[in-house]
Parts: C-alpha cells; structure tokens; sequence
C-alpha cells in the first residue's frame, strides 16, 4: 500500500500539489497532451523550474495560458472535460469528486443550487489543470491515499470577485469542515479552495503521521513569498511496510429504505452516485413496511464524500433518513493489462493478485462489447479470446 505524506509550512494550494507529486515522479508532459486535448478552447503549457528558499531546493510549477477562450465554466462543462482526458476511470472519478465538493461548497456560500454554480478562479484553466493534473498524478505514482498534518493558514482579509473578505476564504472555510488548521501572521491567504478540495476529496485525510519505507520525497514551491518561513509543500511517498496481502483504508458506508422510488429513479440515483465518485453503489430487494416491495441503497464513499452524498440521496429520493456506517475496505493488488486478440481488436484485463499470484483475471465489458459490435463476433467468444490471450 502506497500514501503520500504532505507535510506543509506554506500552506497549499494547487499548483503546489501538482508540482510536489511530479517531483516524486509524475509525468507532467503526458499530462499537458492529454488535457490540452480535452480542453480545445484554451491552449497552456506546463512549465516547471528549479527554487531555492531557506536552503531547501525544489521546485516551481507555473500553467502558462498561451490561448484563452475567457470561458465561465460550470459543474457541468468541467464534467465533459473531465471525461474527455484520456486519464484512467479512477482519476476520473477523483476529478468529479473535486469539482462537486467544490460546487457544493461554493453553493452554500451563495445559497444556491451546486450545478448552478459558475466557477471563476477555480473554473479557470489554470485550476483545472491542478486538479486533473493532481488526480493524474495520484494515479500515476500508484498511490493508494494520501494524509496530511496540521494545515498552516494566514490572517487578515484578501480581495476577491465578489469584495473583500476575511481569511479563509467561504468556500475554503467549508472545505476544512473538521479538518484542524494553525493560524499564522501572514497576511496572505494560504490554504486555496484547490489545494482544500484535493486534500479534503482525494482518498485518506489528516492525522500525525505515517510509517512505512520512505520510496521518494519532493518539495515544492508557491507563486508568493512569505514574511517568515518558506512557502514549501513538502510530499513523501511511504511504501506500506505491514507485509499483508491487501490494502486496507477506512471509509463510509450509507445506507437507506426506499419503497416508493422507480425503478428509472433509482437507476438516475446510482449513476449520479458514481458519476460523483462514489466508490461503489448497489442496492438489494427488500420487503418494506405495509409488505411494499423497495430497495436498500448503500453508497461506499470516503468520509469527505459524507455530506455531499447525503444531500443528494435526499434530494434525489425524499427519503427521510440515511444511516452512516464507518467501516473500511480490504483491497487486492490490481493491475490493467491489454491483450490483442487474433481479428486484430484490442480488450482490457483487469487482474487481481493475492501474495504475488494472480487470483483472478476478467475482460473489461465495455471493451468487449465494443469489439463485438465491430466485429460482429459473440461476446462470450470475444471475453474468452481474451482470457486465452492473456494466458499466451
């Protein structure tokens, strides 16, 4: 099992998120192809460079907008950018995550609904390159979660948009809901709505500390310089060093009886689920009260999913209670192979290994559905091709 340790003395945003984990080894060029192909409207360039503050050397990241297109985006334009980066499905959903906290939080501060929130500074290209870069690079560097210590925070008031406000900022203020901070004298806002929402939404949370085997350590700079200490964002990456045969990392279950909800309803609730992140979504026949037939729906999420996914399977279904289960989750080892099957079509495997030994091994069904309908091959004949080519 792999975390990623940040500890910080600046503060953290999110070009200081994203910069810190390329140095601990993700690839920032594939990166910069892959989203400046999902957002065709704007052109960037990502360019990082070496710093030097307070004797520790690390680096710098600055996303360079060489062609903007002045666009106000909101939850649902960045959500069709989101799914056109040709990122892995799990950074996918982390991305969704984000932004939905993000709306969520923004939708409080203005009293209105989450999809009707249209981001400024966070919708900027910019930010949204941070975010799907981070959740990227979470993936790339095969991170299991993340943790992180005692968040540090400015003081005073900062400008924005809509006037002048107190630090921190509304949003940032609700992201950090149960999330402990240390107030300093700097007179600058140091904890930005990014760097809140990918702490707060990326797998894991905050406590003391971490042990294991230090794999890599990076440190990583922000834009503006501080009174007193460096603004640093330091990142560790931490192998897990307990030798057992799967992962394990906490989280929530919900839970809730439905017996007045369609069929159609239910089916727009579990895709609105996963589409925001959720880990997993099932729901089981069940005889009700007045001997109805409904469903029991459980949501699997992480506990900074909590509230966010509560509102929504209130407002989705009128349901007048949901039960929260604290729990955790047991994980394989799991890898994605690809295999070229003999009409000359490409399938996924996803494999599962248990103390080194692959367990179990199955086709993606997108992928062989796809193939197919191209082909006009049955599917079962395509998901065994696969399964004999891998063992090739």
């Amino acid at each position: 099992m792999k975390q990623i340790r940040f500890d910080s003395v600046g503060g953290a945003a999110g070009d200081m998120i994203l910069a810190v984990m390329a140095g601990l080894g993700a690839d920032l060029k594939l990166m910069e192809r892959g989203l400046n192909d999902a957002i065709p409207e704007d052109e960037f360039v990502m360019e990082t460079m070496p710093f030097s503050d307070y004797g520790m050397n690390g680096m710098k990241l600055d996303v360079k907008i060489t062609k903007s297109s002045g666009i106000e985006r909101g939850l649902e334009e960045i959500g069709k950018i989101i799914d056109r980066t040709p990122m892995p499905e799990k950074a996918k959903k982390l991305a969704h995550g984000v932004f939905h906290r993000l709306a969520h939080a923004e939708a409080e501060v203005h009293g209105c609904h989450a999809h009707h929130v249209h981001f400024h500074e966070v919708g900027a290209v910019d930010s949204i390159v941070d975010i799907l870069g981070s959740c990227w690079a979470f993936e790339m560097l095969g991170a299991d979660s993340i943790s992180f210590g005692v968040l540090p925070e400015g003081t005073g008031t900062f400008r924005c948009r809509h006037g002048i406000y107190p630090i921190p900022a509304p949003a940032t203020l609700r992201l950090l809901k149960d999330i402990e901070i240390k107030q300093t004298d700097e007179p600058f806002e140091m904890i930005t709505p990014t760097g809140a929402a990918l702490l707060t939404t990326l797998p894991g949370g905050q406590n003391k500390g971490v042990s294991g085997k230090i794999v890599s350590s990076a440190l990583s700079f922000g834009s503006r310089k501080l009174n007193g200490r460096p603004n640093v964002l330091r990142a560790t990456l931490v192998e897990s060093a307990e030798s057992g045969a799967w992962a394990t990392e906490p989280c929530i279950e919900l839970e809730t009886n439905l017996d007045d909800v369609t069929p159609e309803a239910a089916g727009a609730l579990s895709a609105k689920l996963f589409e925001g992140g959720a880990r997993d979504v099932w729901m089981i026949p069940a005889v009700m009260k007045k001997q109805r037939p409904g469903y029991v729906l459980h949501v699997l999420c992480f506990e900074s999913d909590l509230d966010r996914f509560s509102e929504l399977v209130f407002r989705e279904t009128g349901t007048l209670g949901v039960r929260v289960n604290r729990t955790e989750r047991r994980i394989l080892e799991r890898d994605m192979v690809a295999v070229n099957l003999p009409c000359g079509a490409e399938v996924r495997v996803k494999r599962a290994f248990l103390d080194g030994r692959t367990i179990s091994a199955k086709p993606e069904y997108e992928d062989c559905r796809k193939v197919s309908d191209e082909y006009g091959i049955p599917y079962r004949e395509v998901f065994l091709a696969a399964l004999n080519a891998l063992e090739k």
